[in-house]
């Protein structure tokens, strides 16, 4: 039989507090085995132990106990007891070193929290907060914690993004142990919209057990609004450009048209002939700085694209260089071109390859000398061909090379401007080569010592075939009847008079409402018609034409100052079928003509 005391050492055996009994001078009557392992010792009883206990009351504190593996901390709970005809106290010990732990963890991180200048909050894993930093409630508009205790997790958003934080953001949570995300916090007293980055993860326990959530978030409020005044001056940074790009646009269209008429008048005097080259010359070489401000721009925010096609390289840079030489040759430069006697087939934009090209040469030539030599070599190397341009020009310093493609970067300016230019040319070059695969590098022996411009292009296969190129010859189109509409009376009455030397039957109109009323009664085939007009607008009226008994049958082209990709495109939504830019290319005009009047012939 067990005695009482038996029976009671295995009930006290069996839990997981430690009971002692000691008495009045602190010497251990009676220890179970949770008390000899929390306190290290063994055995416990007949040691002296110094716990502090209440002779005559019953006694509840926490103390720090020393044992040979560091500190720990336990409940004790004690009271006078009497064993065995002597006086002493029963005493309870219960470990709660992981919760002071914790609770000291707690403390420092709300102390750190309380200083912290971001949001710090923590919720259960109901979604219901227990704390919230001051700087988090002061930014929410919320007075103490017990308010923020009583308002659930997802009244710290809008209503239109609660559903949001509960069905997917939540969950995200649950399944990775984080997340974050850019979401509006709502001021409680404003209404106002807070921008935050929102960023939470769980709060485990010593196992490893989810207990709770946590965020550290951060107001981005400043950088949101930032980013919309960058959003908007870019915005109207491009509508500048636009307007800027239609008011030069705009007067060098009748300048451009009258070097033309001159030219085709072929007077006598030698001196009006260098005049009107003077004029299409630097005509030219403004409309390339308007065209280059406005490429660099697009091809910057990456808003510029390709229209590539199957093309021999040969043929395009034979096309470039016949522009270039007048430029070279009034500077009595000498030209040197080497290029492969078979078809450098390759896929690529034509347009924007004769630019890179142009401004190859136009470099060349502007920071060569008189009587200076520039060559260009195209050679075949595998898959790719490569295009040299070579000047013996300034050279380039050695400082200014390894920055020479970046935007508005140029040599040393003296104050004559004698090379002119934005410093835009040689980044579009690189961004232009880029676009279609290849790459461009630059190199010099020095400054004064020339300069070799160096491109690499992916190429086609040789069995890839090249379309057959339609061999037709622009007809005189002689009685062709075209309508030109433009508010600006230089512009009209030049762009007619060219037309008409050119065997065009022309009419024109300074309104829309003059350009419908001649249509019924002149008849045009063409219209040209400009954009920018008061009252209607090009596209306005471009919609009433095609809605006329036969507006349809009409080619309707634009001619404006505008030129972005959202005008083109609103250009073909109004019903154009072309929309050229000014100043007017009179080539690519006539070409357009001839082709429709061949393809309407051919019907």
């Amino acid at each position: 039989m067990f005695t009482d005391l038996s029976k009671l050492d295995l009930i006290l055996d069996t839990i997981t507090d430690g009971v002692l009994v000691v008495d009045s001078q602190g010497v251990v009557l009676y220890a179970n085995q949770a008390a000899e392992v929390l306190l290290a010792r063994r055995p416990l009883i007949g040691q002296s132990l110094a716990i502090p206990v209440n002779p005559d009351n019953n006694s509840h504190q926490d103390i720090n106990l020393i044992r040979p593996g560091g500190f720990a901390w336990a409940e004790m709970r004690s009271a006078p007891l009497e064993w065995d005809g002597r006086p002493g106290y029963v005493i309870a010990l219960r470990d709660i070193t992981e919760r002071k732990h914790m609770e000291l963890e707690r403390q420092k991180f709300v102390s750190l929290a309380d200083n912290s200048m971001e949001f710090i909050g923590m919720c259960d894993m109901n979604f219901i907060s227990f704390y919230i930093n001051e700087a988090g409630m002061r930014l929410v508009g919320l007075d103490s914690l017990e308010q923020c205790i009583r308002t659930p997790v997802q009244e710290f958003f809008f209503p239109e993004d609660q559903r949001f934080i509960l069905d997917e953001f939540f969950p995200r949570v649950v399944r990775e142990g984080h997340a974050d995300v850019e979401i509006r916090f709502r001021h409680f007293k404003s209404g106002a919209a807070i921008w935050m980055h929102y960023n939470v993860f769980f709060i485990r326990d010593s196992s490893g057990e989810a207990i709770g959530l946590a965020t550290v978030s951060r107001d981005i409020s400043g950088s949101k609004q930032a980013k919309a005044a960058l959003h908007e001056a870019d915005r109207r940074k491009d509508e500048f450009l636009a307007m800027l790009a239609h008011e030069l646009r705009n007067p060098l269209t009748p300048i451009n048209n009258a070097a033309h008429i001159l030219a085709m008048l072929k007077l006598e005097d030698p001196r009006l002939s260098w005049a009107t080259d003077i004029i299409k010359r630097q005509v030219l070489h403004l409309t390339h700085l308007v065209d280059d401000l406005l490429d660099v721009s697009r091809i910057v925010r990456g808003k510029i694209s390709l229209k590539k096609e199957r093309l021999d390289l040969v043929e395009v840079i034979k096309s470039v260089l016949e522009s270039a030489r007048g430029p070279i040759r009034d500077k009595q430069q000498h030209l040197d071109v080497c290029l492969p006697e078979q078809p450098v087939l390759l896929e690529g934009d034509s347009v924007r390859l004769s630019q890179v090209l142009l401004n190859l040469l136009d470099n060349a030539s502007k920071y060569s000398l008189e009587g200076g030599q520039i060559e260009v070599n195209v050679q075949r190397y595998g898959a790719e061909v490569e295009i040299q341009v070579r000047d013996d020009g300034t050279g380039i310093s050695e400082e200014l090379l390894p920055t020479i493609f970046d935007l508005f970067q140029q040599g040393a300016r003296t104050l004559d401007r004698s090379q002119g230019g934005l410093g835009i040319g040689l980044t579009l070059v690189k961004q232009l080569v880029e676009l279609h695969g290849g790459r461009v590098t630059a190199s010099s022996p020095g400054a004064g010592l020339g300069s070799t411009f160096c491109i690499r292009l992916p190429t086609l296969t040789e069995t890839a075939m090249l379309p057959a190129a339609e061999t037709s010859t622009p007809s005189p189109n002689a009685g062709m009847r075209v309508l030109v509409v433009d508010d600006d009376s230089d512009v009209r009455e030049s762009t007619a008079l060219l037309l008409k030397l050119n065997g065009y039957e022309v009419e024109t109109a300074n309104s829309g409402e003059q350009a419908v009323a001649q249509i019924e009664a002149f008849h045009p085939e063409v219209v040209l018609l400009d954009i920018g007009m008061p009252g209607e607008n090009g596209y306005q009226v471009a919609r009433r034409i095609r809605r006329l008994v036969k507006g349809n049958d009409l080619l309707l082209v634009a001619l404006s100052g505008y030129g972005r990709a959202e005008e083109l495109a609103r250009s073909q939504e109004a019903g154009f079928d072309h929309h050229l830019i000014k100043p007017l290319n009179f080539s690519a005009l006539s070409n357009l003509l001839s082709e429709w009047e061949n393809r309407h012939v051919a019907i």
